[in-house]
């Protein structure tokens, strides 16, 4: 069977299904924007960032020190127009103007009725994980008798700052003089990204770039019908049969999926938005595709959708659906507390419906959780100490945080009333921080002491918990990557480029420190090239150390998904495939470790030896390329003497990945390699492939 692996994809419809077919849709994809007074052409769905690139006013933010050259756009108002003609309407009794993906903006027409010109407010939009609907007739008649409007009617939409906005609720003189959205709210929130529903990866992560954005990133469009709105008629989704049981036991509390009644290990990874602008493009979908088939190849059975990202596309979903991947899907609440004001809550409560009764068509969801790390941050981050609340103000933010995320919550309302398949919901991810005891007996976990505590990969073995939803260590992308995004004069550790492409404030230092104790290697003295490497395989060696102890913990342990799967950037991070599609060393070890038929006694014995004391020789090998009968690019390694971390790698690059990399070589022994391409249609008649070892690295220092 080919490596490749066939979908059988299921189209995203809008409607599932109508009492008539007499709706009629009609995108609305040509916009333009304005900037110093001038009217550039933009796209819808799209975004100011990607308009302004692609008009020349600004370089690509993810190349060099970019990112801060462009932080203007993200401070200041834009605005979009569109035209409507008569034409769209006629002929239908009513018309809807429906957004999705919206950021924070006023939404007007203007146009005129007997030559009289007019201008009227439609909506406003506040949430850009809802969906938006207003009735074009009640905008353009207003009192007027709709046959006496011209024939074109401009939509301007007017996109506000939301960094400034989140900003302004913390400054009590602005809220004394212009007045604020939460009036009563006399005490600040740990993060203002909590202010407002929109992306809170977009402001900035510890793997992401700060490039707050405005625009519709989902659609724009007219939906016109005659007589009653058209239903849609829902289909009860197929169920996959899988629930998730938390049962007491002699441990604690049991954290397990089960399917057809028999529990499963979970095995994956976390999912991040896959672009700092998830805008679905054919690009976008490509990305999709090769993430998930990517996914799939290595043996995931599940993604943990974070809650810090968007809502993913239905694209994603149906992807998810055709490759039996489950999806723990995250609401999208993430590493904060959140306001709990009646405005507030109605708008997350209509943000929440619209979301679960999209989503959950898709059987890959197999369990809804309230939110990331909330509970975590309450309990253990010193917010109660550092924001000195009173007790009064403590009690508010608990019921807030139980309204909300509780078991008879919000959220909780909205799957019991939307989910046609009623699955499993959890108020937060995890049960307990990693400083609890109750980490390793209680619920899910996320494990951070190895990173953020910077406790050596052993510890995995003591803190395996029930189910390991998170935990993780960096590794550096790709050098091909690196090449992309950094200037060649900067391609250095502590470039200017290179520190803006690595946000934990102590990732480098993290990074070395686990260089040494496990491979011996300074980093001081390594190549920027030879740093990444070696980064990628102390990755794919501590992460896998984690992975075989969850493996060997069964049935105590049920499920790992590492941090994380996929760039939304170019970038250093806990990823195990990189901005471009790289699959790192970590991904190869995933995938040797998940594989049903992995041996295990194997894998406990290589973890026995640190990579330092393997005593290495100098790496000789023969090397031949060729193009099968298949017409693959295949490669054949013989090795004369013991390889380690054998790297192959395409020059000039070519995006897409060997079928085998990373891999190990006794003496003798030989091992052919096949390249998939990204394109199934690039030429690879001039390539060279390059050959790697951890060998040749202790050799050179």
């Amino acid at each position: 069977m080919s490596k490749r692996i066939l979908l059988i994809l299921v189209v995203a419809l809008t409607f599932v299904g109508c009492k008539n077919d007499s709706i009629d849709i009609k995108p609305l994809t040509q916009w333009q924007f304005e900037y110093e007074e001038q009217w550039y052409d933009g796209t819808m769905p799209g975004c100011i960032h990607t308009d302004l690139m692609a008009n020349g006013i600004i370089p690509d933010p993810f190349y060099g020190t970019n990112e801060d050259s462009v932080q203007w756009v993200g401070k200041r108002d834009w605005k979009y127009r569109t035209t409507i003609t008569r034409d769209m309407w006629a002929g239908f009794e009513h018309c809807e103007l429906v957004l999705e993906g919206v950021t924070y903006c006023d939404v007007t027409m203007s146009g005129s009725v007997d030559g009289v010109p007019f201008q009227r407010l439609a909506i406003t939009c506040d949430n850009m994980f809802r969906e938006y609907r207003v009735c074009l007739f009640d905008v353009l008649m207003d009192g007027k008798i709709l046959p006496d409007l011209d024939d074109s009617t401009i939509i301007e939409i007017h996109f506000y700052p939301i960094e400034l906005n989140n900003e302004r609720h913390f400054d009590k003189e602005v809220c004394k003089e212009d007045g604020c959205p939460w009036p009563d709210m006399e005490y600040d929130l740990p993060d203002h990204r909590a202010m407002s529903r929109m992306a809170p990866y977009m402001l900035g992560w510890d793997w992401g770039p700060k490039l707050s954005t405005v625009g519709i990133l989902g659609s724009a469009r007219l939906e016109c019908y005659n007589g009653e709105r058209p239903e849609m008629i829902e289909t009860k989704p197929k169920s996959w049969n899988v629930e998730l049981r938390q049962e007491e036991d002699s441990i604690g509390q049991s954290f397990t999926f089960y399917k057809d009644g028999k529990p499963i290990f979970a095995k994956g990874a976390n999912w991040i938005p896959c672009h700092s602008f998830p805008i679905l493009t054919p690009a976008l979908k490509e990305r999709y595709r090769y993430l998930l088939t990517s996914a799939k190849e290595a043996n995931f059975n599940m993604l943990r959708v974070w809650g810090g990202g968007i809502y993913e596309p239905d694209y994603f979903y149906d992807l998810c659906d055709s490759l039996g991947i489950m999806v723990w899907q995250d609401f999208n609440f993430s590493c904060a507390l959140y306001p709990s004001d009646t405005a507030f809550l109605n708008n997350v409560k209509a943000e929440a419906e619209y979301q679960v009764r999209r989503i959950s068509r898709h059987p890959c969801v197999v369990v809804w959780c309230g939110n990331n790390e909330v509970k975590n941050g309450w309990e253990d981050w010193g917010w109660q100490s550092q924001y000195q609340w009173t007790p009064e103000q403590i009690a508010t933010l608990q019921h807030g945080i139980d309204t909300l995320f509780g078991e008879k919550g919000i959220l909780a309302h909205a799957l019991k009333d939307n989910d046609p398949l009623q699955r499993s919901y959890i108020t937060t991810s995890p049960l307990y921080g990693w400083g609890h005891p109750e980490c390793v007996t209680h619920g899910d976990s996320h494990y951070w002491g190895v990173w953020w505590g910077e406790l050596p990969f052993e510890v995995y073995k003591e803190k395996t918990g029930r189910f390991m939803s998170e935990y993780g260590f960096q590794s550096y992308p790709d050098w091909s990557t690196v090449c992309r995004f950094c200037p060649e004069e900067q391609r250095v550790i502590d470039s200017p480029t290179m520190q803006g492409h690595q946000k934990h404030a102590r990732g480098r230092l993290i990074i070395d420190k686990a260089m040494q104790q496990y491979y011996g290697l300074d980093s001081k003295i390594l190549t920027l090239e030879d740093y990444c490497y070696v980064s990628q395989l102390m990755q794919a060696w501590g992460m896998g150390y984690g992975i075989l102890q969850h493996l060997l913990a069964q049935p105590r342990c049920m499920g790992t998904l590492y941090w994380q799967l996929d760039d939304c950037w170019p970038v250093a991070s806990w990823s195990s495939i990189d901005y471009y599609g790289n699959w790192k060393a970590l991904h190869y070890r995933a995938r040797d470790l998940f594989n049903p038929d992995a041996d295990l006694a194997y894998w406990q014995n290589y973890y026995k030896t640190y990579p330092k004391s393997l005593h290495l020789k100098k790496a000789r090998y023969s090397q031949q390329q060729r193009f099968d009968p298949k017409g693959r690019l295949a490669v054949s390694i013989k090795a004369e003497n013991m390889l380690r971390d054998v790297m192959l790698q395409i020059s000039p690059h070519v995006d897409g990945h060997f079928d085998l990399n990373y891999f190990d070589l006794e003496g003798g022994k030989e091992l052919t390699a096949h390249f998939i391409p990204r394109d199934p249609k690039a030429d690879l008649s001039q390539v060279t492939v390059t050959v790697k070892t951890l060998n040749d690295i202790y050799e050179k220092y």
